[in-house]
């Protein structure tokens, strides 16, 4: 979010270094803290971007929950990918993270930090997601086997049935 804006230079008189180095540390921690409040404002604007976006696949997965299968119905679409399932997942932590430092009063490193990175953390909390994920898929796989199999026993059902008519 850029601000287009007129600025205007304005000279003062200093009297001694005390004071300039005073007036500069306050410029410097305006400078900051505008700089601070544009950062929380394009932040809310993603935010509410985010909380659409969220609604938006609760919704989706709302409706396929909902969704009750039969044969004659088209598949549903298919979920959300494994590697989206994961960012959503970090992303979640890092917000959490982000408002419970916040929330605490001070302001903690990002675990995302290159200053102290915590490679050991993030890389189990990742194995934790995958681990996750692939439980969820191989429940997924071994419920889609079993309508397999009720599908090709319907499937020879039919085809003993026929042959009995010939």
């Amino acid at each position: 979010m850029a601000v287009h804006a007129a600025y205007t230079i304005l000279i003062l008189p200093l009297h001694n270094r005390r004071e300039a180095l005073t007036f500069y540390l306050w410029l410097r921690r305006m400078k900051e803290l505008e700089q601070e409040r544009d950062a929380l404002l394009d932040g809310v604007q993603l935010v509410d971007r985010a909380r659409d976006w969220y609604r938006d696949r609760l919704q989706e997965s709302e409706q396929q929950r909902d969704w009750s299968c039969t044969l004659d119905q088209t598949p549903p679409p298919p979920l959300l990918g494994s590697a989206l399932l994961v960012q959503i997942q970090e992303v979640n932590r890092f917000l959490s993270d982000l408002i419970s430092s916040s929330e605490k009063g001070n302001r903690r490193q990002s675990p995302y930090s290159t200053k102290h990175p915590d490679a050991t953390g993030t890389l189990k909390y990742q194995n934790q997601l995958l681990t996750r994920e692939l439980s969820m898929q191989n429940e997924r796989i071994w419920k889609l086997q079993r309508e397999n199999e009720a599908l090709y026993r319907e499937l020879e059902e039919r085809h003993i049935h026929r042959a009995t008519f010939i």
